[in-house]
């Protein structure tokens, strides 16, 4: 399973409030970051927290939601959820129903079926896309089939 690094509290953002898109603003210049984009289309997605704070993310989503979400107040250096990617918006597409202030405009994924893990499973991150090593994958795996025998 491919995963995705995200500088917190943005996996909060995606797991409690509903974000359903996933803006890689830098990535419209590359078209070889497009293509691998591409190729996630329809697949599960590790939705990883970094170890990056965003604070200006942070105040946003409080501006959104009431409520500031610290470095300590949420998981890091570890996969948080699994997510399917349900599309590819490019510049000029239109935003989601319901996105309007997650969506900034420029190349975003579009995301679906957020499920978010019990226990976050400690992993170092990378850029753009990244493999999980086979024992985070065993763990993700594990707590994703519990979820779905506990629906």
């Amino acid at each position: 399973m491919k995963a995705l690094s995200l500088s917190t509290p943005w996996p909060t953002a995606i797991q409690k409030y509903g974000k359903r898109v996933e803006n890689r603003e830098r990535w419209e210049p590359h078209a070889h970051l497009i293509a691998q984009a591409r190729r996630i289309v329809g697949q599960d997605l590790a939705i990883h927290s970094s170890g990056t704070y965003d604070s200006k993310g942070a105040e946003y989503i409080q501006s959104l939601t009431g409520v500031l979400y610290g470095r300590r107040d949420v998981p890091s250096k570890a996969v948080t959820s699994v997510v399917k990617v349900t599309g590819l918006l490019l510049p000029g597409d239109s935003c989601p129903r319901g996105q309007r202030q997650w969506y900034f405009g420029s190349v975003a994924l579009v995301l679906d079926n957020v499920r978010v893990l019990p226990r976050p499973v400690p992993v170092s991150g990378g850029l753009g896309f990244w493999n999980l090593p086979a024992d985070v994958l065993a763990e993700v795996n594990a707590q994703l089939d519990a979820l779905t025998r506990n629906a």
